[in-house]
Formats: structure tokens, sequence, C-alpha cells
């Protein structure tokens, strides 16, 4: 594994780079993952190595998180910023070809706003995604309550009960506590330890990561779901859709298909953090994405 910073204007993000990158005698795809909340790019250790061998991989500590710049206020994290800094970490680490974006979480939701930039056609090759975006959960919403029938508000009410953690973290100071008091940490270890089966290795600072964080749900939640839109990339996109997902069930993808002209889907028998515990299925899918749609 490979260090390297890599500016977006006035942040600094620390990027992480697994292989070797792609030469005229060596060429290889290669592939550029997003962690969620309160991740770091080690989520990714295990799959960017099993992919190391073949791939050139990339991933960063989004900004506010481990050793990229910790900057704090709502303003920072709004999507424009985040989709800059993926911009910036492709311009800087791989110019001159396309990537096969990857994201999880956070980086899934925000990760359909990368391939409707305008520049995605330029930079990106393919999208693998563990997320729907906002606008999609905001429409799988809108639907239901438009239509209220006793299925769909079943399932309307399902997946606020699901989005119960999100909508919380939009709150004032209260979230601040549970992280400062030790109870976030303590929630994580149990919803990992607890859903996917595997230790949950605690990043030092992940409390101080979190609330820095805490801006993406403040700057982006209710103003993408309330307020949905109808985007389409022409990017081909795979949604990776885990079974046993608490928050993201396979049910809320339903519009994904409407937002690409080339879109596919695989189940994984997992929770949330399938990074963990499922990587290298996960890292199959990637490999079989990047082959698909191999960029030259």
């Amino acid at each position: 594994m490979q260090h390297l910073n890599v500016q977006s204007g006035d942040i600094t993000l620390s990027a992480y780079t697994w292989g070797t990158p792609p030469t005229t005698g060596n060429p290889k795809q290669v592939v550029l993952m997003l962690h969620g909340f309160p991740d770091r790019a080690q989520l990714w250790k295990a799959t960017a190595e099993y992919l190391a061998n073949d791939h050139y991989v990339i991933a960063f500590d989004m900004r506010g998180c481990g050793e990229s710049t910790p900057i704090k206020g709502r303003q920072h994290y709004r999507y424009e910023a985040l989709v800059n800094d993926v911009y910036a970490v492709i311009d800087s680490i791989s110019p001159h070809q396309k990537v096969h974006l990857v994201g999880h979480d956070w980086g899934g939701l925000y990760g359909w706003e990368v391939i409707y930039h305008s520049l995605a056609n330029e930079k990106i090759a393919s999208f693998t995604t563990m997320a729907p975006s906002l606008d999609h959960v905001g429409l799988f919403l809108r639907k239901r309550y438009l239509r209220p029938t006793p299925r769909n508000l079943v399932q309307m009410f399902d997946q606020l009960r699901r989005n119960a953690l999100m909508m919380f973290f939009t709150l004032p100071v209260l979230p601040e506590v549970l992280w400062r008091s030790g109870l976030g940490t303590w929630m994580m270890r149990r919803m990992v330890e607890g859903y996917e089966g595997v230790v949950y290795l605690k990043n030092e600072g992940v409390e101080d990561d979190a609330i820095r964080y805490l801006g993406i749900y403040r700057s982006n939640l209710f103003q993408r779901t309330l307020l949905p839109r109808r985007l389409t990339s022409s990017i081909p996109v795979h949604a990776v859709m885990a079974l046993q997902d608490p928050f993201l069930p396979p049910t809320v993808f339903e519009q994904c298909e409407n937002s690409t002209g080339n879109y596919c889907s695989s189940e994984l028998t997992a929770s949330h953090w399938a990074p963990l515990s499922r990587f290298q299925e996960l890292a199959e899918v990637i490999r079989a994405m990047s082959q698909a749609n191999a960029a030259v």
C-alpha cells in the first residue's frame, strides 16, 4: 500500500493505492473506492488487496476523516464539494485513464452525483454501488405516499424506520453528545459485530471524524429526499444489494435502473458492512464490472 496526498481546493485528501499503476507494457484497470460513515479508506483494505494483483486500486479518506483535512461546518459537506474531491483524486492519480468507481454507504449515495457530473463520461468507466441515491430514496417514498395502498404504506413506514438513524444525525446537539459520550462507538461495534460477525476495529479518532461528518447528513439528506430529481447518466451501473442490510434493503433500489441505460444488479448475502465480511465476493463483482467496461 502506498500513501499520497491530493489537493482539492483548500482541502488535503489522504489517499492510498494498492497494486502498481498501469503502463503501456502492463495495462490495468483503475478502481476508485468511496467509503461511508463513519469509516475511512481502510474500510476497503481487504477488497483492495484482493484486487491488487490485476488492478490499480485507489481509496481516500473523505474530507474531515482520518488523515484528510479535519474541516468543520456543514457547508463543507455539500455534495458539490464531495464530488469535486472525487474528481481531484482522479485528476491527480489517474489523469489519463478512466476509473471504475465503487461506493459504499454515503460513498454510494453521493457516487451517483459523481456519474451525473459533466466530467463523468471523460473520467468514469463504470459505477458499482451498494446504495441508491438520495433521489432514488425520495422517489421510492413519494411513489408510496401518492398511492397509499396497504402494501405501499407498510413499505414506506418500514423504510422510514430503517432511516431513523440517518434522520437522527440531522438533529442539533444530540448526535454530538452520542459520539462524545462513547455511545456512538459502542453502537457501531454492536452493529458491525452483530450483523456481520466480524471484529469491529475502531479507528483512532473516529468520534471526531463522525462529529465532523454529521455535516453530510445535515447538508444533503432532507434536501435530496424531499425534493427528489429524476437524473440520468450514460455510465454503466451495477447495484449490489445486501439482503440483510438494515438500512438499505433491495426494495429501495427500485428506481436505480431508471437512471442509466446500462444497469444491472446482484444480491449479496450480507448486511450493511459487506466490504468487511464479504470482500472477496464484492471484489469479484468489481472485477467483472471492470472487465465488462474496460477503460483503455
